[in-house]
């Protein structure tokens, strides 16, 4: 989306919105907040964006499972068949359509020196190495690089109220 806006700039009207970053604070989840949210947003985009919102999903219970692949872990269900993950289950229940999986949305590469600086420990040697909080390991390779690339689930919400 940056790329696409950087490059080849704004569109005379612009036809969608997408939400880079969705977050609630821990002390306030659970309190409707984040469906609140994507609802207005769902509303406004109705009248000026009519193909919709496209939300690049940070699943939040995947940091429990980095070493699952996120497609793997995407397609995981809960006994009554629903979605999982509890930030994916809230846009589909809202709605949204998964439009597919993004293997590198965020990557970081830094040398080690750096990472264990942030980890306040050493990495002795190349490797998958766990990170607090991270949806995948940190890959150290030969070269003396650590590279962290966080895949994410792409929704899309079309534009107008949510569908309880």
């Amino acid at each position: 989306v940056l790329v696409e806006a950087v490059d080849h700039g704004p569109p005379d009207r612009p036809d969608a919105v997408c939400m880079l970053s969705v977050s609630v604070d821990a002390g306030h989840r659970a309190a409707g907040l984040a469906e609140l949210l994507l609802g207005e947003v769902r509303r406004r985009a109705a009248e000026d964006a009519p193909r919709g919102v496209v939300i690049p999903v940070r699943p939040t219970r995947k940091p429990r499972y980095p070493l699952i692949p996120i497609d793997v872990y995407a397609a995981w269900r809960r006994p009554d068949g629903s979605c999982f993950d509890p930030w994916l289950r809230t846009h589909l229940e809202l709605g949204a359509t998964r439009l597919g999986i993004a293997e590198k949305s965020l990557v970081i590469r830094q040398p080690v020196s750096r990472w264990e600086e942030f980890l306040g420990h050493p990495l002795p040697g190349p490797g998958d190495h766990p990170l607090p909080g991270a949806l995948v390991p940190l890959r150290v390779t030969e070269d003396g690089y650590g590279t962290y690339a966080e895949p994410n689930v792409w929704v899309h919400h079309p534009a107008g109220l949510p569908t309880p």
